[in-house]
């Protein structure tokens, strides 16, 4: 759990900083909408992530579990967007999206980044 965690962290880190930004380019309601969505992609990260950890080793199982994990973390993301879009009026989309996009990428390089470690391994031994 504490690769999640240092995941987790940097999305907020970028979240963070996004809004600083939006916050010069558009004022409190480009950075608010920043967080908005710098903490949906962050929940969907951690949903499924609480999800997997719910998981057994069994290879079948942990397949059916990602597949779940997925599905909550599907659901709770649209949920988000629909309740920001709906109950935020003033709501601007783009740093919306552009910081939701942002912080997705932080999960994906990670990702990334820990496969790349994990061959220089195999190939070192």
């Amino acid at each position: 759990m504490k690769v999640v965690g240092t995941i987790l962290g940097w999305q907020l880190v970028v979240t963070v900083a996004a809004a600083a930004l939006w916050l010069t380019l558009q004022g409190v309601h480009g950075a608010l909408a920043a967080l908005v969505g710098g903490g949906i992609a962050t929940a969907g990260g951690w949903v499924y992530a609480h999800k997997m950890a719910q998981s057994t080793t069994e290879p079948a199982a942990m397949m059916s579990a990602h597949f779940r994990a997925e599905a909550y973390k599907l659901a709770i993301t649209i949920a988000l967007f629909a309740c920001a879009f709906g109950l935020y009026r003033e709501i601007s989309p783009l740093p919306v999206f552009l910081t939701y996009v942002a912080t997705l990428l932080v999960y994906w390089a990670a990702l990334l980044i820990r496969s790349e470690e994990h061959t220089s391994e195999l190939q070192s031994h």
